[in-house]
């Protein structure tokens, strides 16, 4: 196999010995290449679109296509996204108030086993493709009908949230007939999402705090059980969008085609680059547009998978703005963009991002993308939290600066939490609610201090709060001044010695308050009243010695 191979065309400059130019398609396999008539294992259509557009010199040029094909590979090699296959029959079900009789008998012809439905027939449909189960009326009752695909030309709200349902009214017979048989008998689909339940905000909590993935998804591929307090993924199901991963606010999930240890090896390949993102769906192959100098092309499978922590890598890796070539992005992706433009509105007085949803706007995206000065920061640690990592990144774009607050929005949400320190007594249940860092205990100065950057306002450390009116959760939104950024006190006590052997066991507020609630209790028995002042051991002493006095 041939790693790199470059098929000439007109616009073919001097490269890297790593590509070999062939003029032709050569029979030998091909890893990574600029052209589909070379068959290649991975096809990077960024290369020629780069190449013919880019006002680069040829030195540069050559060295960033070098750059192209190792980014690529590395893609390859770091991704996390398996490809799985599917046994799939050929039951149709057809939903239509239209005859039809010509499409059904071409699929019939292709050994296709079809029921066509009215509308009103049909109620719903679920599963997933080869295990699909459509809700129909018959004779007044509600039926259960099993089928491999379900196809329709009017859409109703569950029939396109699952794999193998079809909008037909957008596809001739023979595109179709083509699109089944390519998934019939094997239907091949890919994990394009990782998860990590320890961080999770939903995963085996008491009550619900987050499930925000199940929300913003648009098919069934995440999917809530508020019973067991678990995520449900159905990889089959999965568009690759990723959605879920944009707005996941503390980083369980991650996007397997490239995760974050491989988003930043990446990144090193851009350093002093205008970044250009372009999702795998956006056609560049007959684009023509003008790429000013040291503008690279940074190709990405989900258009909506890039949060804060990505884009300000990015733009501190660069040392310039981001023009990112898209027409779907969602309501969560265009959340961040906002987040990031507002942030750099404050410093700046520009944006960050410019978006572009067609050739126009792209034009004047390119246009307005520049380096901007002492924006560059250097910073790789793929173990870091996805807070932590933007906060870290944060910090040093605000400096000494104070530059006000941006409030909380819908899918990003930041914020503080106060706590009543003359009723807290310590007892760190609000520290072990916390998963994400954002609440610690220390040790060293018997202090509960909070990091409001890190915290992701799930709200779970207010619901573990053991006594009344104690912690309170603010979505204040995010303070950008350097003081948001660091542990600060909430809370703080000196440690109770036990009256026995002087032993430093608890917080003198938590004694107390036990005191207060059991001296009543023990109705002047001097000896109980005694061991609610004694460590573990000595309190069994105490007990021991006065039911011998007795």
């Amino acid at each position: 196999m041939k790693d790199f191979v470059f098929l000439e065309n007109e616009d073919l400059i001097p490269l890297s010995d790593n590509i070999s130019i062939v003029q032709k398609a050569c029979e030998e396999e091909v890893f990574i290449g600029n052209s589909k008539l070379l068959n290649p294992e991975v096809y990077a259509p960024e290369i020629n679109f780069y190449l013919k557009n880019s006002q680069d010199d040829v030195l540069a040029k050559s060295k960033t296509i070098d750059f192209l094909y190792q980014v690529r590979s590395k893609v390859y090699d770091l991704g996390l996204d398996l490809e799985y296959t599917k046994e799939v029959g050929k039951n149709v079900i057809l939903v239509s108030d239209e005859e039809q009789s010509e499409l059904i008998e071409s699929l019939k012809q292709e050994e296709y086993k079809v029921l066509k439905l009215s509308n009103e027939q049909c109620l719903g449909v679920l599963g997933c493709v080869g295990e699909l189960c459509v809700i129909a009326l018959k004779n007044g009752e509600q039926v259960e009908i099993d089928c491999d695909f379900f196809l329709y030309d009017t859409k109703k709200e569950s029939f396109d949230q699952q794999s193998g349902c079809y909008d037909f009214s957008s596809l001739s017979q023979e595109a179709l007939i083509k699109l089944l048989n390519s998934n019939s008998p094997k239907y091949k689909f890919r994990n394009y999402i990782s998860y990590d339940d320890s961080i999770c905000q939903y995963h085996k909590r008491r009550s619900v705090h987050c499930g925000k993935c199940a929300e913003i998804c648009p098919s069934v591929a995440i999917l809530k059980d508020d019973e067991q307090k678990k995520l449900e993924f159905s990889h089959v199901d999965c568009l690759s969008c990723g959605d879920c991963v944009g707005i996941c606010p503390s980083g369980a999930l991650d996007y397997a085609p490239m995760p974050r240890n491989s988003f930043y090896e990446i990144l090193k390949f851009y350093e002093d680059k205008i970044i250009l993102i372009i999702p795998e769906k956006m056609s560049i192959e007959n684009l023509n547009i003008t790429l000013k100098k040291d503008v690279m092309p940074f190709m990405i499978k989900g258009e909506n998978y890039l949060d804060q922590a990505h884009f300000l890598a990015m733009l501190q890796t660069s040392g310039a703005s981001v023009v990112f070539y898209s027409n779907g992005l969602s309501q969560g992706a265009l959340e961040v963009v906002d987040l990031m433009n507002e942030i750099f509105q404050r410093k700046y007085k520009q944006n960050a991002i410019f978006v572009a949803q067609n050739e126009k706007e792209l034009l004047e995206a390119m246009e307005q993308a520049c380096f901007i000065d002492d924006l560059k920061f250097i910073s790789y640690n793929p173990a870091l939290l996805k807070r932590e990592d933007f906060a870290i990144r944060l910090r040093e774009f605000i400096g000494d600066q104070n530059l006000g607050n941006i409030p909380s929005k819908e899918w990003i949400r930041y914020g503080k939490i106060t706590i009543n320190t003359d009723t807290c007594t310590l007892c760190l249940s609000c520290v072990g609610a916390c998963n994400v860092g954002a609440l610690v205990a220390d040790a060293k100065d018997n202090s509960l201090k909070f990091n409001a950057s890190l915290c992701t306002t799930c709200g779970y450390c207010e619901a573990s709060c053991a006594e009344n009116d104690t912690l309170v959760l603010q979505r204040s939104g995010i303070d950008l001044e350097k003081e948001y950024f660091s542990f600060m006190i909430l809370a703080q006590d000196e440690l109770f010695a036990c009256v026995e052997c002087g032993k430093e066991f608890a917080t003198k507020k938590a004694i107390e308050k036990i005191a207060s609630i059991m001296k009543p209790r023990f109705m002047g028995d001097e000896a109980k009243i005694k061991t609610l002042y004694c460590c573990a051991e000595c309190k069994a002493k105490v007990m021991i010695q006065s039911m011998n006095v007795l």
